[in-house]
C-alpha cells in the first residue's frame, strides 16, 4: 500500500462524558444514503440484526512471512500449509480483547448463544434492541431504490466504550449499504427523460463473435481430457456468491443437455436461498455449471452470503469451514477506491477503504496459508470500468455504437459534459453514464431538460446533434461537428457543453477490488473467434457482449512475483496511456486469462428450481474464473493422488512457470481493454507478447500446466 492505514475506529471521535467516554463506530445520518436506499421507519425491537466486530490482530509480520514460505516453489517450506487452529494461535485477539468485548456484550443483555468467538472476530446474531444496546444507537429499515430489498442499518451515531478501542478494529455489517446487483435498471430509470432515437433495428446485435462455448468445446481447446475425473474425495471446491443463487432444475437441465452423469456432479447449498426474493441467478448458474463440469466427480460447496455482506465477510466465515474448500471462485467486484461504496459515506462507517482492503488482504493471507487457491473475476468492463467512475476517459468516435443498433453508424463528438453548479460536479456524458456525477444530474429533473434543450438547439444546421440508443438501450450522442463547434446551453444552474478531456476532469481507470488483490488469482477474459486460431482479448469491439479488465490497482503495491513480467510489458514498446493515468509500481492484474464468451448456460423460467428450463448465451470473467477454477482442482486432485499437497496461493508458480517455459500457457496478443460494456475508449491497455495488462501470462495449456506441476 501507498499510504498508511489509519485505524479509524482507533482513532475516532471520542464522545466524552464524565458518566461513560464512547468510541464512534458508525454515524449515518438524514442525507445518507439518498442516492440509493430510502429511511422508512424504526426497526422493531424483535427485529434481528448480524455483524461482526473485527478485533485488532497480532503478529501479522510473521504471518506475511509464513505466506510467502508456504507459497514460493522454490522455498523449502512450499506447500506446508497450516491449520486455522495453528493461525489462530500466531494471529488471533489477544484473551484480554476478546474478555473486554465479551463482557460488554453481557451486560448488553446478549446471552452466549448470540454471538460466537472466532480468532479475530465476534459474530453477533441478536435482536434490534439488544444491538441497540450494544452501540447505544437506534436501528431503522432501509429501503433500496435497485431492488426494493430491506435493509435495517443503524441511523445516527453507533458508539462502544472507549476501553475498546485498544481491541477493536472496526465493525461491518450495521452501517454499510453495499449494493450488491449492478445498478442497471436505476441507470435505465434515471434515463428515461432523455429524448432520444430508440434502435432502428431491435434485433441487430455485433457480430457473434465465435463459436458456442460448451464444456467439450472448452475441455477440447485448452486440452482437458474429457474422461479426466476427480477421484479423490478431499478435492473440495467452491462457488462465493452475494444475494445471488443457483437453481437445481436449471443444473440438472444443463447436464442433461451436455451429457453430464448426475453422479459426477456433488454440490453442497449453504447460504440463504433468495431466489423466491426474486435475486438474480444467471451469475451462480453459470459459476455452478461449469465448474462442475470441469471438475466432474469433484465435491462443490455453493455458498450465498446474505444482502449486505461482501468479500471480507466470505474470507472470515469461510476460514471456519471444515473442511477447508481448497479452490475458490468470485465473481464479483466493486471499484477499489470505493469499498465502503462511496468515498464521502466512508465516515458513516467509521472506516475507509484501506482499511477495508488490508483487513480483507489479510484474510486472503490466512486462507492462502491454510491451502486455498482463490481466483476472482478481473471484471466485466475493460480497464476504465462503468460503475462509480470519473466517467473521465474519451469515448473512441472510430468505435461509435459498438453494440449496434443506432440510427448513425458514426459521430464526430461522442461526448458531452453537463456541469452543475449546485454541487461543482460534472458529468460526461454518455461514457460517464454509471458515475455518481451523472446518477445525481440525470435523476433531476432540470439536469435532463437541460440535455434535452441543448440537443435540439444543437439539432439544426451542420451538427445534426441527437441522442440515440443501440440494441442494449444504451445511449450515444451523435453530431456532426466537432465537439468544440457544438453551442453551450446553460438553464438552472446547469451547464451542458461539448465533452475535452483534461486529466484534471478525473481518472481515466477504476480498478476492482478484489481482483486486484496481491493475494488472489485475478482471471481475465478471452475470445475464442475461431477454435482452430489462438484467443483475443474479449472485448464488444470483436463481438462480446463484455471487456475484459485488467489494469494497475492505485493503491495495493506490486507484489514481487510479478514485477519482471510486469517491467517486460511496461518495455516491450505496446502502446499505453499515458504515464500519469496509471500506477506502474501497482499490483497488476489479470494474472492469467480463459474464454469468457458465449457461453451456454441452461436457466430457469420462473427463477426457481424448477423447470421449465432452456439454454442461454452469457458472456463474462464470471465465466473464466469459476472454469479456471474447475481445471485446477483437477490437478489438484492429481497432486492429492500422488499424496502432494494442493496448490494452494497460486500465482507464485503461474509466473515462475512462464518465466522457465513460455509454453504452459497460450499466450494471447491480439486485442485490448479499452472497452467496457457498452462504450469503446480511447484510452485502456493492449495485449502483447508475454504478460500483459489485457490477458496475463495468456490462457492455461492444461496438459503442459498439469505435467509442469506433477513433475516437481
Amino acid at each position: 500500500m501507498f499510504r498508511q492505514i489509519i485505524f479509524l475506529v482507533m482513532m475516532a471521535l471520542l464522545a466524552i462524558s464524565a458518566v461513560s467516554a464512547r468510541m464512534l463506530v458508525a454515524n449515518v445520518h438524514s442525507d445518507f444514503p439518498a442516492s440509493r436506499f430510502v429511511l422508512q421507519n424504526k426497526a422493531q425491537k424483535s427485529d434481528l440484526v448480524e455483524f461482526k466486530i473485527l478485533l485488532v490482530e497480532q503478529n501479522k509480520d510473521i504471518l506475511d512471512e509464513l505466506f510467502w514460505e508456504v507459497s514460493n516453489p522454490q522455498s523449502a517450506s512450499y506447500g506446508k500449509y497450516l491449520s486455522k487452529k495453528e493461525i489462530d494461535s500466531l494471529t488471533g485477539a489477544t484473551r484480554e480483547a476478546v474478555q473486554s468485548v465479551t463482557k460488554h456484550l453481557l451486560a448488553s443483555g446478549l446471552n452466549k448463544k448470540e454471538f460466537s468467538i472466532h480468532g479475530d472476530y465476534i459474530q453477533v446474531h441478536t435482536t434490534v434492541v439488544k444491538a441497540e444496546a450494544v452501540f447505544e444507537a437506534e436501528f431503522y429499515k432501509f429501503v433500496s431504490l435497485v431492488s426494493g430489498e430491506e435493509r435495517i442499518r443503524v441511523y445516527g451515531d453507533a458508539s462502544l466504550p472507549t476501553e475498546l478501542a485498544q481491541h477493536v478494529d472496526f465493525v461491518v455489517g450495521i452501517s454499510e449499504f453495499i449494493e450488491d446487483k449492478k445498478f442497471t435498471e436505476a441507470i435505465k430509470e434515471t434515463l428515461s427523460a432523455l429524448e432520444s432515437k430508440p434502435s432502428v433495428a431491435k434485433n441487430l446485435k455485433a457480430p457473434a463473435g465465435g463459436p458456442t462455448m460448451t464444456p467439450s468445446v472448452i475441455k477440447s481447446y485448452y486440452g482437458v481430457p474429457s474422461n479426466l475425473k476427480a477421484t479423490n474425495q478431499e478435492s473440495y471446491q467452491m462457488i462465493a456468491a452475494f444475494n445471488d443463487f443457483f437453481s437445481l432444475g436449471a443444473l440438472q437441465y444443463f447436464d442433461s443437455k451436455f451429457g453430464i452423469s448426475s453422479s459426477d456432479v456433488k454440490v453442497n447449498r449453504q447460504g440463504p436461498n433468495c431466489m423466491a426474493q426474486q435475486c438474480d441467478e444467471m451469475e451462480s448458474n453459470l459459476d455452478i455449471q461449469y465448474s462442475t463440469a470441469m471438475a466432474l466427480g469433484a465435491n462443490t460447496l455453493f455458498k450465498n452470503h446474505a444482502n449486505g455482506q461482501w468479500v471480507l465477510d466470505f474470507a472470515l466465515e469461510i476460514a471456519s469451514a471444515s473442511p477447508l474448500p481448497m479452490v475458490a471462485s468470485l465473481s464479483y467486484g466493486f471499484s477499489e477506491i470505493e469499498q465502503c461504496l462511496l468515498t464521502n459515506e466512508c465516515t458513516t462507517l467509521n472506516y475507509d477503504n484501506l482499511q477495508y482492503i488490508e483487513r480483507t488482504n489479510t484474510a486472503f493471507q490466512k486462507l492462502g496459508l491454510m491451502g486455498m487457491t482463490i481466483f476472482v473475476s478481473s471484471g466485466d468492463d475493460g480497464a476504465t470500468s462503468f460503475y462509480y467512475t470519473s466517467g473521465n476517459n474519451p469515448i473512441d468516435p472510430s468505435h461509435y455504437c459498438p453494440l449496434g443498433g443506432c440510427a448513425s453508424t458514426s459521430t464526430q463528438c461522442p461526448m458531452i459534459t453537463i456541469s452543475y453548479a449546485a454541487n461543482g460536479t460534472e458529468c460526461f456524458f454518455p461514457g460517464g453514464v454509471g458515475s455518481v456525477a451523472c446518477q445525481s444530474t440525470l435523476s433531476n429533473q432540470d439536469g435532463a431538460n437541460a440535455i434535452n434543450a441543448f440537443m435540439r438547439a444543437n439539432a439544426g444546421g451542420k451538427c445534426a446533434a441527437s441522442i440515440e440508443q443501440d440494441v442494449e438501450k444504451n445511449y450515444h450522442v451523435h453530431t456532426s461537428c466537432s465537439c468544440s463547434s457544438l453551442k453551450t446551453y446553460s438553464a438552472n444552474g446547469f451547464k451542458v457543453s461539448g465533452y475535452s478531456y483534461t486529466e484534471q476532469n478525473g481518472a481515466l481507470f477504476y480498478p476492482d477490488f478484489p481482483t486486484s488483490s496481491p493475494y488472489v488469482t485475478s482471471v481475465g477474459a478471452s475470445q475464442i473467434l475461431d477454435t482452430s486460431k489462438p484467443e483475443v482479448v474479449c472485448s464488444i469491439a470483436t463481438g462480446a457482449i463484455i471487456t475484459g479488465g485488467g489494469g494497475f490497482s492505485n493503491i495495493q503495491p506490486q507484489p514481487s512475483y510479478q514485477s519482471s513480467a510486469v517491467s517486460s510489458f511496461l518495455s516491450a514498446g505496446v502502446n499505453l496511456p499515458p504515464s500519469y493515468s496509471f500506477n506502474t509500481s501497482g499490483r497488476a492484474y489479470p494474472d492469467i486469462s480463459l474464454v469468457g464468451h458465449a457461453y451456454s448456460i441452461g436457466v430457469s423460467a420462473s427463477s426457481s428450481d424448477k423447470c421449465p428450463c432452456s439454454l442461454q448465451s452469457v458472456d463474462g470473467t464470471s465465466c473464466s474464473s469459476p472454469t479456471l477454477a474447475g481445471m485446477v482442482t483437477l490437478i489438484n486432485d492429481q497432486l492429492l493422488n500422488a499424496n502432494k499437497p494442493q496448490l494452494g496461493f497460486l500465482n507464485p508458480l503461474l509466473y515462475q512457470a512462464a518465466a522457465s517455459q513460455s509454453n504452459f500457457f497460450n499466450d494471447i496478443t491480439t486485442g485490448n481493454n479499452n472497452c467496457n460494456h457498452a462504450y469503446c475508449m480511447l484510452y485502456g491497455f493492449s495485449a502483447t507478447k508475454g504478460y500483459d495488462t489485457a490477458s496475463g501470462l495468456g490462457s492455461i495449456n492444461f496438459a503442459k500446466f498439469s505435467s509442469y506441476v506433477l513433475s516437481k
